[in-house]
């Protein structure tokens, strides 16, 4: 033992790191989280409300948070309805009514697995970004992403029929 109290083979061994968490994205209209999760009974509200099952309930080995909505739009896309329903069904206000885009990351596009990037014509992502964000649109056959306007609903995701996906959603 040193004087630190490390053993030779604690120093040599590497310390066990936590997996990290992903990020916690939450439905249209979020508070800040802090402020959500003060508010947050996770009565389920906003979940049943979401017409495209995007809102899911965040593990119960999660914390703090356990219980409460989540999206991950990687995995089911959020179809940034018109009115927010999710955010209209809160009645505890830790969703406030979006007064336009909701951000939920921005996408990226990996060039070695895109099929338009390797050959064969493909498109099954264009035109599908949410009203007004037009975010994703095909340039000589290849999708070509507008960072500024792509609000990350996952929608050009899903579509894609490279799997894994050759469309990445990346944190804001």
């Amino acid at each position: 033992m040193n004087e630190d109290g490390v053993s030779r083979r604690g120093f040599i061994r590497p310390a066990r790191r936590e997996p990290a968490l992903p990020i916690r994205r939450r439905p249209p209209g979020a508070l800040p989280e802090e402020t959500f999760l003060a508010r947050c009974t996770a009565c389920g509200d906003c979940i049943k409300a979401c017409p495209h099952n995007a809102i899911h309930v965040l593990a119960e080995w999660v914390k703090p948070g356990t219980g409460t909505p989540v999206m991950v739009p990687d995995s089911r896309a959020c179809h940034m309805c018109e009115g927010f329903p999710c955010a209209a069904a809160c009645g505890e206000g830790a969703l406030a009514q979006p007064q336009g885009p909701w951000f939920l990351g921005t996408v990226s596009i990996d060039i070695f697995t895109c099929l338009p990037f390797r050959g064969p014509e493909c498109g099954a992502c264009a035109g599908l970004c949410p009203a007004g964000a037009d975010a994703l649109r095909l340039r000589r056959g290849r999708p070509e992403i507008d960072p500024e306007r792509c609000v990350g609903c996952g929608l050009c995701i899903e579509a894609c029929p490279v799997k894994p996906s050759a469309i990445k959603l990346d944190p804001l």
